[in-house]
């Protein structure tokens, strides 16, 4: 558009009409509800999270070895292999 175009003109001279008020209103609602959804999924991401943490911390501690005593050391015969599951190792 250049500086002589008409529609220019018309275009200064226009108005925009008022809103609504049920605009206003169907605006508002809008909004309200936009914002509270967020809230109830926060809510159960929270206590997912607290039953995650509940969870990990009741396990019992995991027993590793750090250290091995080889005194007494007997290899066995053959060479045969005994494997022994995490239940049956005793304290």
């Amino acid at each position: 558009m250049n500086a002589s175009d008409p529609l220019r003109d018309l275009l200064r001279e226009w108005e925009a009409p008022e809103p609504s008020p049920e605009l206003d209103a169907r605006v508002r609602g809008r909004y309200r509800a936009a914002r509270r959804k967020p809230f109830p999924a926060l809510a159960a991401l929270l206590l997912i999270l607290a039953a995650l943490l509940l969870q990990f911390r009741s396990l019992p501690p995991h027993r590793l070895v750090t250290r091995l005593d080889a005194t007494g050391f007997q290899p066995l015969p053959n060479g045969a292999i005994r494997v022994v599951s995490i239940g049956e190792v005793q304290p």
